[in-house]
């Protein structure tokens, strides 16, 4: 199957495990109850955005660095780090079952795969389970090149933001296709920054000594 339809296929899935963002944006950045897009897009772009594609984004290209080697240790300190640089406390179970369940589904969708390199430093709290390191694992099997995997990840979680936002504000479609187009070209924008050369990788030995916090 070409990679291109592996990859849509695996977004299908992605949609039926993660109907709605993680950490539902309903205030603004004072604090208030969330009342307009613009209010809504100045959270997007100071903080969402921002966390999606110099965090979660890097640390997918480094997760697929180190699966490459076959560098486990490397991949579950990356997903202890995500776990600590973009999951306040109040949203940590929230985060937990989402990637449970995509790890559930994929199971199910994917029997072939192999799964028990992480399911074992699950149980042994050598990971914490974030959705990302899941995504990073199942497209790296899938043989789905990292530059397809990545945006196509910021693209799923801006667009399940921006879905959100249109229920909870009650917008037409005219203005929810207009916040979008907005949306995914910031979020584009930025991953094209990110990706920069000069920058420094996600990766930083020091970083991912921090403990898991348990929750559940």
């Amino acid at each position: 199957m070409h990679s291109g339809q592996k990859l849509l296929n695996y977004m299908t899935l992605l949609e039926s495990s993660s109907p709605s963002p993680i950490g539902c944006i309903k205030e603004d950045l004072n604090g208030k109850q969330l009342n307009c897009t613009e209010a809504f897009e100045e959270v997007m772009r100071s903080y969402i955005h921002p966390r999606l594609t110099h965090i979660e984004g890097r640390a997918i290209e480094d997760i697929y660095t180190a699966l490459q080697r076959g560098d486990y240790e490397t991949v579950f300190r990356i997903d202890r780090n995500l776990r600590t640089r973009t999951s306040p406390n109040e949203i940590d179970a929230e985060m937990r079952r989402a990637g449970r369940k995509l790890l559930k589904l994929s199971k199910s969708l994917y029997p072939w795969m192999n799964f028990t390199p992480i399911i074992e430093a699950l149980q042994a709290e050598k990971a914490f389970g974030c959705p990302a390191i899941f995504y990073a694992w199942i497209n790296f099997q899938l043989e789905i090149e990292c530059k397809e995997a990545v945006p196509a990840y910021l693209y799923h979680h801006t667009t399940a933001y921006v879905e959100h936002c249109s229920r909870l504000l009650h917008l037409d479609d005219v203005t929810r296709r207009k916040v979008l187009i907005r949306m995914i070209d910031d979020v584009s924008e930025r991953w094209l920054h990110t990706r920069q050369p000069s920058l420094p990788s996600f990766i930083s030995e020091t970083a991912y000594e921090s403990p898991i916090q348990k929750t559940l």
